[in-house]
């Protein structure tokens, strides 16, 4: 249920934000996003945290 909430608040603030900005800024802040997501330098970032988190197990 913890999980559920912040999921929730962020897909409606992404909905109010754009509704209230148009179509033009949701493609704006929708295309922001995915620049993000597909930054190579964030996926290095995030595997290195997985691997901290979850260390290979040497077998």
């Amino acid at each position: 249920m913890m999980k559920l909430l912040p999921i929730a608040a962020g897909l409606a603030v992404g909905y109010v934000l754009g509704t209230r900005a148009g179509r033009a800024k949701y493609e704006q802040i929708v295309d922001n996003a995915r620049r993000v997501r597909d930054n190579p330098t964030l996926s290095q970032v995030g595997e290195a945290a997985r691997n901290l988190a979850n260390p290979p197990s040497a077998v």
